[in-house]
């Protein structure tokens, strides 16, 4: 795998040798959302703002802001900076634990580093090495789990709608507008835009992972800009591996020009890997309710022809990242049953599964549901092991959802009624704004459902 670099225990006695907050990944790592000017390292951590004056004189800032750099200061100086609570907790409640602090400091893109980081005075700009920018929020899906933030389909409905009737005003955009992270529309000068375009040369040598994520990454015209730009550069980073995410079921002239400079980009040899990120984690009519804007059958169309254009190319693969929630739990197996045909046709190496499960908003956490849903989870596990022992599925994939069952398991004597009442508030305006039926498409959850 691209990421295993230093051993992460070992690596675990390097940083607490700096401090007992050092950690890497405030200097390596970067995801970058151009729409409003928000970035943080680490996913962990909430973004915060990159104020406009920052970049206009330093491009850089987008990365080396000064909120950015009081942090680093503050672990190179032997703190632990509240921003960073996750991995305090994870440590403080087991001293033996692997955090991500110690892991992303261990992966190949940020090990290499240590020496240069430390030694160096925390004002020092730093270039990262692994970035996921979104270059704006157009997008034609409203997934259930998302926010008008990242889809404008959303921020579309939720502007002539307003907020889900929830306790927590599920999608209400107020707290967006206080906060100043309202996305810039499309058609606007965007600075944040203007300033990663002005960093990218000085950026690009250093990266060794670019992702672009959303939003719908193939309507945006920087995505493009950005293959174009790896394609006829004369001075060309060919160890960087670059992925992009999309849902897969944008218009038909978008994903040919995406396959077209897909093929360009590798056939150039400018890059060492392309890797294609897409999403779905239910099947048919139940991914389509999940995911508004889905056609499913489409969806599984273009993924097999993806794999057919591609299954020469030893440095393509694709990657399913299945967000693991509440309605996908009936028919995830009849999805990875869909996935299990292709891995039969292009080979488990060129196709992989993450499943890591959703946690926000909480009304669709799997720990929601009751027992009666055991028999659905533990029937995709024994499917996933038999695949397993005919070479069709990686074990690191089935100990995935074996984790998030246990996680259910231990929710179980925890009162959810308060998320399960809001399931319910939120799918009755779903229904009522989308034109949809949530009994008609799963009858198998009514008796749990009319029980809340």
């Amino acid at each position: 795998m691209d990421f295993i670099g230093a051993n992460p225990h070992e690596m675990k006695a390097k940083l607490n040798a700096v401090g007992p907050g050092f950690c890497l990944a405030k200097w390596t790592q970067l995801t970058l959302n151009l729409q409003n000017g928000t970035a943080h390292s680490c996913h962990h951590p909430p973004v915060h703002q990159v104020p406009v004056n920052e970049i206009k004189l330093d491009p850089s800032s987008l990365h080396n802001s000064i909120y950015k750099k009081q942090q680093r200061k503050e672990m190179l100086e032997g703190g632990r900076p509240k921003e960073c609570d996750y991995c305090w907790r994870v440590e403080d409640a087991d001293p033996n634990a692997l955090s991500d602090r110690h892991l992303k400091s261990a992966f190949s893109w940020s090990n290499k580093h240590f020496d240069t980081i430390k030694n160096n005075d925390w004002s020092t700009n730093f270039q990262p090495s692994y970035v996921e920018v979104s270059f704006g929020y157009a997008c034609n899906f409203k997934c259930m789990y998302c926010s008008p933030a990242i889809s404008s389909s959303w921020m579309k409905e939720v502007k002539q709608h307003g907020g889900f009737g929830t306790s927590d005003n599920y999608n209400d955009i107020k707290w967006t507008e206080r906060q100043g992270r309202m996305p810039i529309p499309e058609r606007e000068h965007n600075p944040y835009v203007e300033a990663f375009w002005e960093w990218w040369p000085d950026l690009y040598p250093a990266l060794h992972t670019f992702r672009v994520t959303g939003g719908e990454p193939l309507m945006n015209k920087n995505t493009f800009k950005m293959m174009d730009w790896i394609i006829n550069t004369e001075t060309p980073n060919t160890n960087l591996l670059l992925g992009i995410n999309s849902n897969f079921c944008v218009e038909d002239k978008l994903f040919d020009r995406f396959i077209d400079r897909s093929k360009q980009v590798l056939a150039s040899g400018k890059v060492r890997k392309l890797e294609v990120y897409t999403s779905a984690e239910a099947f048919g009519n139940k991914a389509e309710y999940i995911r508004t804007g889905l056609d499913y059958k489409k969806f599984m169309k273009n993924v097999d022809f993806v794999l057919n254009e591609f299954k020469d190319e030893p440095n393509f693969s694709i990657t399913f990242m299945c967000t693991y929630n509440a309605l996908s739990v009936t028919t995830f197996k009849d999805f990875l049953i869909d996935l299990i045909e292709l891995r039969k046709t292009y080979g488990r190496d060129c196709m992989y599964i993450d499943i890591p499960f959703l946690r926000y908003p909480e009304m669709m956490d799997v720990k929601v549901l009751d027992d009666s849903f055991e028999k659905y989870m533990t029937d995709t596990v024994t499917y996933m092991e038999q695949n397993e022992s005919e070479g069709l599925m990686h074990s690191s994939e089935t100990d995935k959802l074996k984790r998030i069952i246990e996680y259910w398991r231990s929710q179980r004597t925890v009162d959810h009624t308060n998320h399960r009442k809001n399931f319910k508030v939120y799918t009755a305006e779903l229904d009522t704004r989308r034109n949809t039926v949530f009994a008609d498409v799963f009858p198998e959850y009514m008796q749990w459902f009319d029980a809340i």
